[in-house]
């Protein structure tokens, strides 16, 4: 009896112990499956860290710098061979309305998947997110609002000053001035250029303009909708961040000056007069405010990421110095291996040529292969697009009508 129960004591011990032995095995497994499942995250995640971006939106504003930003964007679309979103003629997604991704029904290209939105348009994010179909990296560019003004109205010389009817830009500041909110001064030129040219174009409405209170919960619900705000002023930095934003590399922003206005075309403000403007354009200097200050946090952001120096990190300024310095020579690089010199734009022909002559452009060497790309005008671009739009849908169609 007594044997009896030694033995089965005996097997119950060497069961516990196989038992033990099992959930020791099943542990070590469980955490060699842990440490393997997340070392396989982590690489993901680093490889989706160091994967480019191809598909993004560019809220692209009036007298900003965006021709510049815009030719860094077609450059990358066309080596990558992506689809823009584009209109079925013209350079415009809207214009005096918030934009509709209906209005691109009537285009032939309408049933394809599109990568980027870039051009001009009252901005619209709901809509733009029906075409693109998913959350993606989202950007656009702001400038000092009385340089906006200042430049739409010499850009647009003499056109703007025949519809204001006044003779110069000071006589416009005078009109301003003496003018009160009914007065012409409140009209747009073609329904969509005038006062407060930054709020109007990301999609204010303005009955808002001069409600303080209003602009402020805008600017705040812009802030959400943006994953960066550029700064004109700041050009160089502004790149160093979107080449952040969409993990690209250096060469990726690489560019020379676009669309800058000849040197005639051009009047010196007073203190007082650029005062009078401020007033008037109240609701730009507002946005623009807000965003320098948000663009100076992410500044600040960036030098702490990559700063190179010790724990303490006393120089915390240096990284973005570093980045736009390199930016900086690479582009005085590309200036003088492709720029024979620098000419009117009625001087320029074919792909190269703009819309508006009040403007300076680029005598290109085309012996460099790839020079012509970095001055191509918006129009050769988008005639570019337009043609790869369409073979893809001959290609789609073929396909479908094959099977």
């Amino acid at each position: 009896m007594e044997s009896s129960w030694l033995n089965f004591h005996d097997l119950a011990i060497r069961r516990n112990r196989c038992c033990f032995k099992r959930f020791v095995v099943a542990a070590i497994i469980g955490c060699c499956l842990t440490f393997l499942s997340r070392h396989v995250m982590v690489q993901q995640l680093e490889t989706l860290e160091s994967t480019e971006f191809r598909k993004f939106i560019f809220m692209k504003t009036h007298k900003c710098g965006t021709s510049t930003v815009e030719n860094i964007i077609f450059r990358f679309a066309l080596k990558n061979e992506l689809n823009i979103v584009l209109p079925e003629e013209g350079s415009y997604l809207s214009r005096d309305e918030l934009f509709d991704h209906n209005s691109l029904n009537t285009t032939k290209w309408k049933d394809l998947n599109f990568d980027i939105f870039a051009l001009h348009n009252r901005w619209n994010k709901i809509e733009v997110l029906e075409l693109l179909r998913e959350d993606v990296p989202t950007f656009t560019i702001i400038r000092e609002p009385v340089e906006v003004f200042e430049s739409l109205f010499h850009y647009l010389d003499p056109k703007l000053k025949n519809f204001y009817g006044v003779q110069d830009i000071h006589d416009m500041v005078r009109t301003i001035k003496n003018a009160t909110l009914s007065d012409v001064v409140e009209k747009r030129y073609l329904r969509h250029i005038g006062r407060n040219q930054i709020a109007w174009d990301l999609g204010i409405s303005p009955d808002l303009f001069d409600n303080e209170t209003a602009i402020t919960e805008e600017i705040e619900r812009l802030d959400h909708e943006f994953h960066l705000v550029m700064i004109a002023n700041r050009m160089d930095e502004s790149l160093i961040l979107l080449k952040q934003l969409l993990n690209w590399p250096l060469q990726n922003v690489v560019h020379l000056d676009l669309n800058r206005r000849k040197p005639e075309k051009s009047s010196k403000l007073s203190a007082a007069e650029k005062k009078v403007l401020e007033k008037w354009l109240a609701a730009d200097v507002q946005i623009f405010q807000y965003f320098s200050r948000r663009f100076d946090e992410k500044v600040a952001e960036f030098n702490w990421k990559y700063s190179t120096s010790p724990a303490g990190r006393l120089d915390v300024d240096s990284a973005i110095k570093r980045q736009t310095q390199l930016l900086e020579e690479a582009n005085s690089q590309l200036y003088d291996r492709c720029v024979i010199s620098e000419v009117g734009n009625e001087e320029l022909v074919s792909k190269y040529k703009t819309y508006n002559d009040n403007i300076m452009g680029y005598s290109i060497n085309e012996e460099q292969e790839d020079c012509g790309l970095y001055v191509m005008s918006e129009r050769s671009f988008l005639s570019t697009f337009r043609d790869l739009l369409l073979s893809k849908i001959t290609t789609t169609s073929s396909v479908f009508k094959w099977f």
